[in-house]
């Protein structure tokens, strides 16, 4: 289904504030095809619907109340929740819905705003009510996203590829994140809390002191330690960003800090927030939805990354922002997987690596003169940019040779690119896959590369087994039987190694979703043998 036209599309984005601002580069993309676009998005984040750009209308749901309403009566909790998807599906009347968000409840809204599932891109219900992905890019979202070793894409790019696929070869229109900017009567908002900047002021620095875990956030008292360096060495002031429930944050910095600094923690909403950011030099922060603001806002960041969260999925859609994680062989963390190491990851960035690199951003307009030496041993550094095809990536930026896993998320780039675009119908051109991937195999460690070569050789010929086997299924019993077997053993050599898993999870969707149409089940088996197996070339021969 293509998404030229003068239709209507509703988006289906029942995320979180940060994931909300983000899909912005998909929504323009809609836009720029001649597509009204129409938003569906949780009521306690609406605020941000002011600095969305070409969203002609939008429906704030309230999510919180509905759930509260169930626990009271759910007949009469259903009975408006049908209410509100009649209501709009008579002002929208959608010809194209576009669900991001892979929840349950998520699935089945779609369904009740188009009962044909063909017009239903991303994540939906089938007929029978088990849970459906439309498209390639949903299958490699909802299967591969869950593994910190598998998500070499910008959640951006994955939103713009599931909602809006035919991009894929548009190089023409590169994507950019631009919000709309706050109205004028946030600015003076913003500058009356300025105001109280001391005598001597020469600029602003933002700092979002919390994150949405504890275990994400960098100590309030090295974020003190930047500040007061800033403040000592170029007079910019610093300024506290959060929620109310941040404050005690605001007073930990405040017990640490010698120099001044403007608490705005609790007294900002969304577009005075966005006006701060416009007149700071700099923002310094943790993970956050004030992180993807400031870049949609092409405000430069400078973000620690800690835990479960990395800079190659979550990291800011602007070129030229500076990422920085622990440089600590756990890190990133699984999700829902307690730390064994008592958060290390969380002060191993010392204040003296974070100040070294925003003075350097700050007096020279560049990050890549700062002292790396003293830098690449605690801390991956990385560059954002973006790449010939459109594509966010970061880049490092080190001295230091790069690890096995840096060197695997860019590698995983390139390999998903070329099974997905074939899959959509679009090429990725091979000349580029030789010249960039040739020598991230020679940095390999050799232990890396006999496992990689191992899993790939037995992945390789269990999927040309089932294509062999799956052209057999009828003439006999044994052969179904056989071919289903060899489905589970190949599922398990993918999910066994830790840097194959996103393979094995879109594997995974892939058989549930084409199980019952064996032809389409062996185009794939057959596409997947030979991509893996020029993979498993590449790594056994460099060729």
């Amino acid at each position: 289904m293509s998404t030229a036209g003068t239709g209507t599309t509703l988006l289906i984005n029942l995320t979180r504030f940060g994931d909300l601002l983000q899909s912005q580069p998909l929504i323009d993309e809609i836009h720029h095809k001649g597509n009204r676009v129409h938003l569906l998005c949780l009521e306690n984040f609406s605020s941000a619907l002011p600095l969305l750009r070409h969203v002609e209308q939008a429906w704030p749901l309230p999510g919180a109340r509905f759930m509260a309403d169930m626990d009271k009566n759910w007949r009469t909790a259903v009975s408006n929740l049908l209410d509100i998807t009649r209501t709009i599906r008579k002002q929208s009347c959608p010809n194209c819905v576009i669900n991001l968000t892979t929840t349950l409840p998520a699935r089945l809204l779609a369904g009740l705003l188009c009962e044909d599932i063909t017009r239903i891109r991303g994540f939906c219900l089938d007929r029978e009510g088990f849970g459906r992905n439309n498209g390639i890019w949903a299958s490699f979202l909802n299967g591969t996203t869950a593994s910190r070793l598998s998500a070499p894409f910008n959640i951006v790019d994955m939103f713009r590829m599931l909602g809006n696929p035919d991009s894929s070869g548009d190089t023409a229109h590169l994507p950019r994140f631009r919000l709309a900017p706050p109205l004028p009567k946030a600015m003076v908002k913003a500058d009356t809390l300025l105001a109280n900047a001391p005598a001597g002021t020469r600029g602003y620095v933002c700092m979002q002191l919390g994150a949405s875990e504890t275990r994400r956030q960098w100590p309030a008292h090295s974020f003190a330690t930047v500040g007061d360096r800033l403040w000592q060495e170029l007079r910019l002031c610093p300024v506290l960003l959060g929620s109310t429930a941040e404050a005690p944050l605001a007073r930990a910095y405040m017990a640490s800090t010698h120099a001044p600094c403007i608490d705005t923690i609790g007294k900002t909403d969304l577009e005075s927030l966005a006006a701060l950011l416009i007149r700071s030099r700099l923002l310094i922060t943790n993970d956050t939805g004030t992180m993807h603001l400031a870049a949609g806002l092409g405000v430069t960041c400078l973000a620690i990354f800690l835990a479960t969260a990395q800079p190659c999925d979550t990291g800011p859609y602007l070129p030229d922002c500076c990422c920085l994680e622990p440089a600590l062989s756990c890190h990133p963390c699984q999700f829902n997987t307690p730390c064994t190491n008592n958060l290390e990851c969380v002060s191993y960035i010392r204040p003296q690596v974070v100040s070294e690199l925003a003075l350097t951003r700050l007096t020279r307009s560049t990050w890549d003169t700062a002292c790396l030496t003293s830098i690449e041993n605690e801390a991956r550094i990385w560059l954002t940019d973006q790449d010939a095809q459109g594509f966010a990536f970061v880049r490092r930026l080190t001295a230091l040779p790069p690890d096995d896993r840096s060197l695997w998320l860019l590698h995983q780039r390139i390999f998903w690119r070329q099974l997905l675009d074939t899959m959509n119908g679009h090429s990725y051109p091979t000349h580029t896959h030789c010249e960039q991937v040739r020598p991230m195999v020679t940095a390999y460690s050799d232990a890396f590369v006999e496992r990689m070569v191992t899993a790939l050789t037995q992945a390789s010929h269990l999927f040309a087994l089932l294509t062999e086997q799956g052209h057999l299924i009828g003439k006999s019993a044994m052969v179904g039987q056989l071919f289903l077997r060899n489905c589970d053993r190949v599922q398990n050599v993918l999910d066994d190694c830790p840097e194959l898993r996103s393979l094995g999870g879109f594997w995974r969707e892939l058989r549930h979703e084409r199980g019952d149409r064996i032809d389409d089940l062996l185009a794939i088996t057959d596409l997947l043998e030979q991509h893996i197996g020029n993979w498993r070339n590449l790594f056994k021969n460099g060729t």
